[in-house]
């Protein structure tokens, strides 16, 4: 797994009632049960770690679905940070 995937995983585990160590690349954003809540605090631990900014619109469009696609959207937007 990619440090963003054990990152990502670890940072929803403190939020989620769901260990990280269970979460896989194919699960669920809404498996996970993710509030906006969760996300603002989400935005802020990549924005502190990672330096990038989440368009939250990318999420609720259905855009990105599960936490593969959310790692790799995490990436890219390091790329661009």
């Amino acid at each position: 797994m990619s440090d963003t995937f054990d990152f990502l995983t670890t940072e929803i585990g403190k939020l989620v009632d769901f260990e990280p160590d269970e979460m896989r690349q194919e699960t669920s954003l809404q498996e996970l049960g993710l509030v906006s809540l969760d996300y603002v605090s989400l935005q802020l631990a990549i924005r502190k770690r990672y330096g990038a900014e989440i368009d939250f619109d990318d999420f609720t469009s259905g855009q990105i679905t599960n936490l593969g696609q959310f790692c790799s959207y995490i990436e890219d937007r390091m790329a661009l940070a």
